[in-house]
């Protein structure tokens, strides 16, 4: 078994010029603390691209890496924050990461998730329509689900999450001999990582796509319809 599987076959209601873009699979992996119902939320807004989404959520991946290796193989696979830490050693057909680890002390980490969780309840900020709010108090709810049922498999990777470098990891894949081509999207008000001048050389060196978008670090979770059609339009232009 792999994580919780959708099937649904593709409706024909995207715009044209991102139809060329959908596969027939695709593994999304959600990131630190995400619980069952934001993965959800995700898979839902995926299945408008894809016949077939597999999800994991970030606690179900690290601790079966086997699995996710089988699962990932020749297969679209994108990640929420700690999810592409799940992805070492795995040959995806694409990657495409959202909001990734960039090397960070588990200090600031710690810090930054106060900041995170203020912003997130913020008029304005993350309650930008009426629907946020019921979005943002679902995304609470799992959070705390998820961290009560799996606190080992998350809290215990923090060490692991504040040495990663997203920027290495997918200039890695695109380097491999696969050639798996990975883009790394930041939201410009991401509370925890924004790559510096010297990682985006290094992304650009390496050939890995480096997109910015709109929003905060859990964009991809509260808003995952627009974040997901926002992305895909800037892959594509880029491509």
């Amino acid at each position: 078994m792999h994580g919780m599987s959708i099937t649904r076959r593709y409706t024909g209601n995207l715009p044209e010029r991102l139809k060329n873009d959908i596969v027939h699979g695709v593994v999304y992996i959600g990131g630190f603390g995400n619980g069952r119902s934001s993965a959800e939320q995700v898979a839902s807004a995926l299945q408008e691209y894809y016949d077939d989404v597999d999800v994991f959520t970030f606690s179900e991946a690290i601790s079966r890496p086997n699995t996710v290796a089988r699962a990932v193989e020749s297969v679209d696979t994108i990640t929420h924050s700690a999810g592409m830490l799940a992805l070492a050693g795995t040959v995806p057909e694409r990657i495409s990461a959202f909001g990734a680890p960039l090397p960070t002390a588990k200090a600031l980490l710690v810090a930054r998730t106060v900041l995170k969780t203020v912003r997130m309840h913020t008029p304005g900020i993350g309650i930008q329509r009426v629907q946020d709010i019921t979005a943002i108090a679902g995304y609470d709810a799992s959070a705390a689900g998820e961290l009560v049922a799996h606190p080992g498999r998350n809290l215990g990777h923090l060490g692991q999450i504040s040495r990663f470098d997203a920027v290495k990891a997918a200039v890695a894949a695109r380097r491999s001999s696969s050639r798996i081509p990975t883009s790394l999207y930041y939201t410009k008000g991401d509370e925890y990582f924004q790559p510096s001048q010297a990682q985006l050389v290094a992304a650009e060196a390496g050939d890995v796509n480096v997109l910015s978008l709109p929003g905060i670090h859990d964009e991809l979770i509260i808003r995952p319809a627009e974040t997901l059609h926002a992305a895909f339009e800037h892959r594509n232009a880029a491509a």
